[in-house]
């Protein structure tokens, strides 16, 4: 039944042990009581009977009953049922009721003990196995000839009440456990049954499935963990498809340009191309080299980023003057497609800042903008310094993007252009831009619409 049920077996059996270590208190501290309101009991007919004895005693003086009659009326009231009343002298000589003394275990110790302290309480060993409870205290009888006496009380029901209260308690505390013990096993099998189901689907997600679900209806944290467990499912297998995605597009990427780069130079040893236009294929590899090498320093950047190994290198440096750069280096790939660029600001800007790493997001906002502007349209770089910060709008006039393209816009490997008409990269560009930008401490933000352009913003701490 608990076989390879770890949880499960931990959470019965611990439910148990308490269960059983609470019902031996219990059944201990329930004896105690039962047996204090026992005593307690005993000690109030006691003292009844002690009462009714004085009474006797006092009426047969009154009436002036002689000896016998006096022993016959004593016998009488002093039997009852399962209790017996005898009377000691001062010396411990047994007065009335003397057939009952065999047995009965009432020592010279307990006599003197009686006359020293004015009681004795105890248990003792009656006839056979039989435990008889005995109670014993001076008696002084007010008569004119005052008289004492040691009155002694055995209570022979005490050993059957006591059984009885053991065999109730057992017999409740049996029965209690075993319902309460199977209602621990289906609320602990109930319990663990979400978690097995967890671990189960769990495997799955080891093994590359993403697509199980785990159905739990309760809003506890187990309910809780399930929904956690589906949303990471969920989270995975995205990333998972966007794995696959990426892997497909690096594959066409290094493949398309090794296969440009190696039918050139195949072609220009065995000299199907004449070396009149060697320049201007080896331009074009060139190209292609450039685009192996930005695709290998991407992968590599995001690499180091993931692993925390990027160090930040800030200076105060000239904000303006390295976008002019940048917008000089791009500017006749950005004439070649017919695209206008332009920086509009009115004067020189410094920031506080890692320089080569802010470099490459300017440089990846750029490469991105130009990537998806067709000809004909412009590409704006506002900068606009406040009392605090500064604020870096990169416009492009391009595609633009839709609602959902924008809420992925900053997942690893993620392409707008699924079908590939366009060369746009590995999808992690704008991924790096983000990290760099939070290793700042600054913040980007991307406003778009489909067929009208995007607008990158860069907000940096002066």
């Amino acid at each position: 039944m608990f076989k390879n049920k770890g949880m499960f077996r931990k959470l019965f059996s611990s439910h148990l042990i308490i269960l059983l270590i609470s019902f031996v208190v219990f059944a201990v501290l329930l004896n105690s009581l039962i047996h204090n309101e026992m005593t307690a009991r005993y000690s109030r007919t006691f003292d009844h009977q002690k009462d009714r004895l004085i009474e006797h005693f006092l009426n047969a003086a009154e009436q002036g009953w002689n000896e016998e009659t006096l022993q016959t009326s004593l016998e009488m009231s002093m039997n009852q049922e399962n209790r017996q009343i005898l009377l000691f002298s001062q010396e411990g000589t047994p007065v009335y009721n003397t057939g009952f003394l065999e047995g009965i275990g009432f020592s010279g110790e307990d006599l003197k003990h009686v006359l020293a302290e004015g009681s004795v309480n105890k248990r003792i060993q009656g006839k056979g196995t039989q435990v008889v409870y005995m109670i014993a205290e001076p008696l002084i009888i007010p008569t004119a000839d005052v008289e004492e006496y040691v009155m002694v009380m055995l209570f022979h029901e005490f050993d059957n009440e006591s059984s009885q209260i053991v065999w109730i308690s057992f017999l409740t505390a049996g029965f209690t456990i075993l319902i309460t013990a199977l209602m621990i096993f289906f609320v602990s099998r109930k319990i663990t049954a979400p978690l097995t189901n967890m671990r189960n689907v769990a495997m799955q997600y080891a093994k590359g499935d993403f697509s199980a679900r785990i159905h739990v209806e309760s809003k506890d944290e187990i309910g809780q963990l399930a929904h956690t467990f589906n949303y990471m499912a969920k989270e995975l297998g995205s990333l998972d498809q966007l794995r696959k995605e990426f892997v497909a597009n690096v594959s066409h990427d290094l493949r398309s340009p090794l296969t440009s780069i190696r039918g050139f130079l195949g072609a220009m040893m065995d000299g199907t191309i004449p070396k009149e236009k060697h320049q201007h294929y080896l331009t074009i590899m060139r190209h292609e080299t450039d685009r192996l090498m930005k695709l290998v320093n991407d992968l590599l950047d995001q690499t180091s980023l993931e692993a925390g190994n990027w160090k930040l290198d800030c200076k105060r440096y000239n904000l303006t003057e390295q976008l002019r750069t940048m917008l000089a280096k791009m500017e006749p790939t950005a004439s070649k497609h017919g695209i206008d660029m332009a920086l509009n600001t009115e004067e020189d800007i410094y920031i506080y800042a890692d320089e080569d790493r802010m470099a490459q997001v300017w440089g990846n906002l750029l490469q991105n903008a130009l990537q998806n502007s067709d000809s004909g349209t412009a590409i704006q770089l506002e900068v606009n310094k406040h009392s605090n910060n500064v604020d870096v709008n990169v416009c492009d006039e391009g595609v633009g993007m839709t609602e959902e393209e924008l809420s992925h816009v900053w997942e690893r490997f993620y392409k707008t252009d699924k079908a590939r008409s366009k060369k746009t990269g590995t999808g992690i560009g704008l991924s790096i831009v983000k990290q760099i930008v939070d290793l700042h401490g600054a913040s980007i933000s991307v406003k778009s619409k489909k067929g009208h352009g995007t607008t990158f913003k860069v907000t940096l701490p002066k």
